[in-house]
């Protein structure tokens, strides 16, 4: 039996085993749950408050433990680690913990770039934001960095993430819980991720790749591009904005 089964077996009889026990299966899996805050911290705040994510994590790996099931044809890691993940999420949600201004400057350039992007049919570029905006377009790419860690949470909303995560089928759309796309084959989503980044500029397209799919950070891509790790930072918003859009826009066409 693989370690893989051993582990899903173990899981399966979470609700069976005493207090002792349970705290033991816990503790093998902290290592999983910090490397979820990991990747989640290094977008965040340099004041986040790790222990506090450490302990919203633990509880979306007690809800993983409970509510996994192996038919699903998941393993329980990747399984966990997307509960892990919306714990963490939901609870910076519930304590409103992201600066109204920023909220609102992020709110602001998403209205802006649909406006644009409905109004010409195709991507809009920096000067026709900017000009949508009333601002320069410094101020705009000024923002965009402001904003970045703000549209990559968000973004992950829609159930996306970072390495072992990253753009996973079916579970892309259930990791809070709701699955508005859950009328749509796991393959089919795939695809449907798959047009969405075909819409992109090919500068933000590639960037995307190199953070989602080779596991980059903003200073490798910028160095790969020949740009600065600040204008990585400005592509990555303008891509994952694009993205969320459409993302968002498919969501209430499957709901009509």
């Amino acid at each position: 039996m693989s370690k893989s089964s051993q582990d899903s077996n173990k899981v399966l009889n979470y609700k069976k085993y005493n207090r002792e026990e349970k705290e033991d299966l816990i503790k093998d899996y902290l290592p999983l749950v910090k490397r979820v805050v990991h990747r989640l911290s290094a977008r965040l705040p340099k004041d986040i408050d790790i222990k506090e994510m450490i302990n919203s994590g633990i509880i979306g790996l007690v809800d993983a433990m409970e509510k996994y099931n192996p038919s699903h044809d998941t393993s329980f890691q990747t399984y966990a680690q997307f509960r892990i993940k919306g714990a963490i999420l939901d609870s910076f949600r519930a304590q409103d913990w992201l600066p109204r201004s920023l909220r609102f400057k992020s709110h602001k350039l998403e209205e802006a770039y649909k406006t644009i992007d409905q109004k010409l049919g195709r991507s809009a570029t920096d000067e026709e934001v900017a000009r949508e905006l009333g601002i320069e377009v410094s101020a705009l790419q000024k923002a965009l960095n402001q904003v970045g860690n703000i549209v990559m949470l968000s973004f992950e909303d829609l159930g996306f993430g970072h390495g072992e995560e990253r753009f996973k089928g079916k579970e892309c759309f259930s990791s809070t819980g709701v699955d508005p796309l859950s009328n749509l084959m796991g393959g089919e989503q795939i695809n449907y991720i798959a047009r969405a980044l075909d819409r992109l500029p090919e500068k933000e397209r590639l960037v995307i790749s190199l953070y989602f799919y080779e596991e980059l950070n903003l200073r490798e891509i910028g160095e790969i591009l020949g740009v600065t790790e600040s204008r990585a930072s400005q592509i990555r918003s303008r891509a994952l904005i694009r993205l969320k859009l459409y993302l968002k826009n498919a969501m209430e066409e499957l709901n009509d």
